[in-house]
């Protein structure tokens, strides 16, 4: 028994008899199942034979309207697109001819420091403190540079003359 038509490839009237008897083996009935989930005629004999009666067929076909509201939705979803495209090309020549654009790179430069010029800036506010620093300190001792040499001449003799009596007593 053959469960398809060779010539058409749609299910011959055994076939259908067949499935609905149940008598088909597994292959069969999925290769039956698979061909019915996309050829439209085959289902609709099969829901047919199923139902023991005729479906019912719409008065007017609904696919030429349906056609009609899917065709006219493109255009006005394609022509909102095309508008929004269009105002922003508009915007864009508009300030392009106006020149925001060759205003804006010396706006920005004018708005914001150059960061190695702070950055040296910063650098130079800390020396002067630093020096202004060292300044008070040299004033506040009141002691010339040569004293301060010779308290640190004299500091480093007492260590070595410490160094060098525990060096002989360790003798």
């Amino acid at each position: 028994m053959d469960v398809f038509d060779d010539r058409t490839g749609h299910i011959t009237d055994e076939g259908f008899a067949a499935l609905l008897a149940g008598q088909l083996d597994e292959l069969a009935s999925l290769e039956a199942a698979e061909h019915l989930s996309f050829c439209d005629s085959c289902c609709a004999r099969y829901a047919d034979l199923l139902t023991g009666e005729a479906l019912l067929e719409p008065e007017h076909s609904l696919v030429q309207p349906v056609m009609e509201r899917a065709k006219r939705r493109s255009r006005v979803i394609f022509f909102r697109h095309a508008m929004k495209a269009g105002l922003a090309a508009c915007l864009a020549l508009t300030l392009w001819f106006t020149g925001v654009f060759t205003m804006l790179p010396s706006a920005v430069g004018a708005a914001l420091p150059d960061r190695a010029a702070y950055r040296l800036e910063q650098q130079q506010r800390l020396n002067e403190a630093a020096e202004k620093e060292l300044k008070e300190q040299l004033d506040a001792s009141n002691a010339p540079a040569d004293t301060l040499n010779t308290r640190i001449s004299n500091a480093v003799g007492q260590l070595l003359n410490a160094l060098n009596q525990k060096g002989e007593s360790d003798k």
